[in-house]
This record gives structure tokens, sequence and C-alpha cells, in this order.
């Protein structure tokens, strides 16, 4: 069904992040490092996340820029349905994208055994998306671990602080642009009081949402060589909901996130632009709860 636009939400906001910086290593007048050879260690990125599937759907779990290493994600569940592990760059925008192969599938894990593993190298400042699909026949639950093992440090504590009155570049640190893809996503579902669920496609490849609850969308700019980078305009949002099944929650302070509060069951549609590149376009139906 096409829906008929309602406006254009423009979000001219200020945002922030916290951005890492790199330093480079010592060296003896011939070029040879000094000091003992680094140390590869595991470091455990996302222990145990559970997820909850109905049949023929799925779900996926972020995994933001993770120090260069060696990755290796466990798939494990609890029923006997099958279950399969797909790994894309956060560029793909539903699992019924990545099934008609307009996903770069990096590494995938969708034999008959149980539990699901598979490893690949991490690149730095990339953002990785963990798919998780139930093609069984039944509701399914279980969980997602995720490790690096990796030679560089690993910070123990929360970054310092900005110095009083100074207002962090939230570019600092990008590669360079001009932006060349730019994708939108389901970032959070809260059914209530902090209460996450996964969200999922239907089978038209619709994303689905409870009235009552709140939703945000995210969205990612990056250059021709899949860095996130620096953009001029902030994004600004377009949302087809000609029955007003979402409105805006108050705060909108970062311009790459919307967030939604879910009125009603009906159909929408949203997407985004930022720079002049235009995003993908998230179709989503609010439904009654099973």
């Amino acid at each position: 069904m096409r829906l008929r636009p309602v406006g254009l939400l423009a979000l001219a906001l200020t945002c922030s992040w916290l951005s890492g910086c790199g330093g480079g290593g010592s060296s003896s007048p011939n070029g040879v490092p000094t000091g003992a050879p680094p140390t590869a260690t595991r470091v455990v990125l996302v222990d145990g996340a559970p997820f909850s599937l109905p049949p023929g759907t799925a779900t996926y779990k972020n995994i933001d820029q993770p120090p260069a290493g060696t990755i290796d994600g466990m798939l494990d569940w609890n029923g006997a349905n099958d279950m399969n592990l797909y790994v894309t760059d956060n560029t793909c925008p539903g699992f019924n994208d990545l099934k008609a192969g307009r996903c770069n599938v990096l590494v995938r894990a969708d034999g008959t055994s149980k539990p699901e593993r598979l490893t690949f190298t991490a690149a730095v400042n990339r953002i990785y998306t963990f798919w998780i699909h139930n093609n069984g026949t039944s509701s399914e639950t279980g969980s997602l671990t995720v490790g690096d093992t990796t030679t560089t440090p690993i910070s123990q504590g929360p970054s310092p602080a900005p110095a009083p009155g100074a207002t962090p570049d939230p570019r600092a640190g990008l590669a360079p642009g001009p932006v060349n893809r730019y994708t939108i996503k389901v970032r959070s579902i809260d059914m209530g009081n902090f209460n996450y669920r996964d969200p999922f496609q239907d089978a038209a490849g619709r994303w689905v949402v409870y009235p009552g609850e709140f939703v945000v969308f995210d969205s990612t700019q990056k250059n021709a060589g899949g860095d996130l980078c620096v953009w001029i305009s902030n994004p600004r949002w377009t949302l087809q909901d000609p029955s007003g099944v979402l409105t805006l929650r108050d705060g909108q302070n970062n311009p790459f996130l919307l967030r939604t509060d879910v009125k009603k069951k009906g159909e929408m549609s949203l997407s985004a632009t930022v720079d002049g590149v235009v995003s993908n376009v998230l179709d989503i139906s609010a439904v009654g709860r099973p």
C-alpha cells in the first residue's frame, strides 16, 4: 500500500559522540619495534545476549567499532528449530535484503549443528551486524555471544570528560566525506519501563511494532570506502504516516536518531536524506500483540 507523505521532518539539531584516537608506537633506529611483542587477548563484546523470535523471522545485534582482531560468534538456542547466524556491515537494511543478495555477507553459519559458530577478521572503525534467523516452524529463544581476540589495548574505564565549557565536535575523528551511502534501521524497541525486545520483520519485510511501544530509529552515513565519515548538513527524516500511527518524542537532540511513540495500529514508511544521499525505506506495521 502506498502511503501519502505527511511532511518532511527537518531535524537540524546538535549532537555529540565520544570518539577515540589512535597513536603510534616507538621503534629503534633500524626500524625494529622496541619492547615485547603484543599479546593477544580475547575480550567478550556480547555476553549471552538473549533473543526471542517467531518462526520465519530475523533480528539483529550491532557490534560498534570493535578493536581490530579476530571476531568469534556463537549462537545457541533452546528448541529444535533450524537457527542461522550471518554477519554483514551495518548498511544491510533488513533480512529480506540479505536473503535477496542485496547485502554483503561477510561470514555465515547456516548449517544444521547446534550451536552455530563463526569467525572473521575485524577491521578498525567498522560496525558489524549479526543477523539471527529462525528458519524453523515455531518460536525460538536463545542467546548470542561475541568475542574479539585482539592485540589492541582495551580501555578499562570511562573516557575522560571534556573540559568544562568545551563542546565536542561530533565530526572529530571521522573519515573524510563525502557521504556515499546512508542507511536507516530500527535501533531499539522499548515495550515500557525500559523493557526492550528484539526488532523483527514479518514475511513481507515490514518491521513489526505494537501500540504503546517507544521505538528509536538510527541512521549511519559512510563514504565510498565504507568508513563512517563527516557530513555537511544534518539528516532530514521523511515519514509517510497518513493515519498518525507514530508521534515524535520530545528531546530529539541527535539528528541521526528519530525517537517515536506508537499510538495505534496502522502502516507507515520512513526514509531519510543527508547531503543529498537518500536512505533505504523502512516499511513499518503496527499491529495488535499476539
